[in-house]
This record gives C-alpha cells, sequence and structure tokens, in this order.
C-alpha cells in the first residue's frame, strides 16, 4: 500500500463522516491495512492531517486558479462566490483545508506574508491591483485579505451552527456582509 491510497481511503472516510468521524482505523480498513502499517507512511495521526489539510487546500488552489475575470474586483467577487461554493458543496474537503486541528496549518501573519500561501499571494496581488485603480486606500492588502477570510469563514461556521433560519438567509447575508467588507476598506 502507499501514501497515495491511504490518503485517498482517508478524503473518502472524511467525506462519508466527516472530521469527527476521521480515525486511523477507519482509514486503515478503507484501504484495507492494518492501523499499524499505515505508520509506515504517516508517522501519526497528525501526519495524515496535514496531508489532508494540505490536499483540501490543494482543492482550493485549483478552484481559485480557474477564476478567470480580469478586473481585480470582479476577480475578488467570484472569488467570494467560490469559496461559498466550496462551503457548500465540498463540505468535508472545505473543513479539511480550513478546520482540520492540522500541526503544519499555516500561521498568521508571517507565513501570509511570505507567500506561503498560494490562494492568499493571488488575493493580496488581486487586492493590490484593486488598490492601484483606487479601491482600499492605503490598507495593507494582507490586512484586507484576512477580514475577508476571516468574515467568511465566520459565516460559514454559523451557517453550519444552523444560526440562520434557512440556506437561502445564510448566502444573502454572506454576500451582504462580505460586500459591505470590501466596501468599508475603500472609505
Amino acid at each position: 500500500m502507499t501514501r497515495d491510497t491511504i490518503l485517498t481511503a482517508a478524503r473518502a472516510v472524511l467525506d462519508r463522516e466527516g472530521v469527527p468521524g476521521l480515525t486511523v482505523r477507519k482509514v486503515a480498513a478503507r484501504a484495507k491495512l492494518s492501523p499499524m502499517a499505515m505508520y509506515r507512511h504517516f508517522a501519526d495521526k497528525s501526519a495524515l492531517l496535514d496531508a489532508l489539510m494540505d490536499d483540501g487546500l490543494a482543492t482550493w488552489g485549483k478552484i481559485v486558479s480557474s477564476i478567470s475575470a480580469e478586473d481585480p474586483m470582479a476577480w475578488l467577487e467570484e472569488l467570494i462566490e467560490a469559496y461559498l461554493n466550496f462551503a457548500l458543496t465540498k463540505p468535508h474537503r472545505f473543513d479539511a483545508a480550513f478546520m482540520l486541528p492540522a500541526p503544519s496549518a499555516r500561521q498568521f501573519p508571517d507565513d501570509f506574508a511570505v507567500g506561503r500561501s498560494p490562494v492568499m499571494a493571488m488575493v493580496i496581488l488581486r487586492i493590490d491591483q484593486a488598490k492601484s485603480n483606487g479601491w482600499f486606500g492605503n490598507k495593507p492588502a494582507l490586512d484586507v485579505a484576512l477580514s475577508l477570510a476571516a468574515l467568511a469563514q465566520g459565516l460559514v461556521s454559523m451557517h453550519r451552527a444552523n444560526r440562520f433560519s434557512s440556506e437561502a438567509q445564510f448566502k444573502t447575508i454572506y454576500r451582504t456582509a462580505l460586500r459591505h467588507c470590501i466596501e468599508s476598506y475603500s472609505v
């Protein structure tokens, strides 16, 4: 069995049962090997969580890389919609990218400032482009990007905790709040 086989099994368990159902035993059973055999490829559960986080972030990175808008503000609008779609249509992969307690998770601000996050680097680039067009004033692009990411993730977390009366209400509030956040930086 290879590392890829184990990671494929871990993705399947994650997609079926979410983060709470992700155990080494379940992944091993899905991969048709003993839990001890997994440790030849992943030192421990933390290493498996890191690999799943990286896989979720790679999925998110592919989605963001496919955004085609040329105008930086249109690109940011598409990004906001893509994030919403990712959270709603691939919830367990979204969780792997953004919610797993992975030991090697990127840390603010240093990892983002040095470009360790390819997606955040793309977002910062678009914010800097928008700044040259008169948006966002002299606000640091990393601060704007973090505000947008935190607000989006917070609203998704609230939706997951059933804090909205419906998915339609959540989507409306999500879009409105993020638009207001962008507009607030342009004052």
